[in-house]
């Protein structure tokens, strides 16, 4: 997990936690991480699939990070019937 935060680029990156162990195991990588590229990071309270696909579709416009963090968070909301 750290190796791959440490090779972010462009804009950065959000991520995706779907249990408290990976959870875990992001917070103790983001401490790990100097602040220049812990602030390019976000962790999302979302759901894996649903949230992975709206924040890929929102990445695809051009969208800032915050943007496509909140896209990931909204997916928990909708509804699936």
């Amino acid at each position: 997990m750290l190796e791959a935060l440490r090779t972010i680029d462009g804009a950065g990156a959000v991520v995706l936690a779907d249990l408290g162990s990976s959870l875990l195991s992001v917070r103790a990588a983001l401490a790990e991480l100097s602040p220049a590229q812990a602030e390019r990071i976000v962790l999302a309270n979302a759901p894996l699939v649903e949230g992975a696909i709206a924040a890929g579709v929102t990445a695809s416009t051009g969208a800032s990070l915050m943007d496509v963090a909140a896209a990931a968070e909204e997916a928990r909301n909708v509804p699936k019937f």
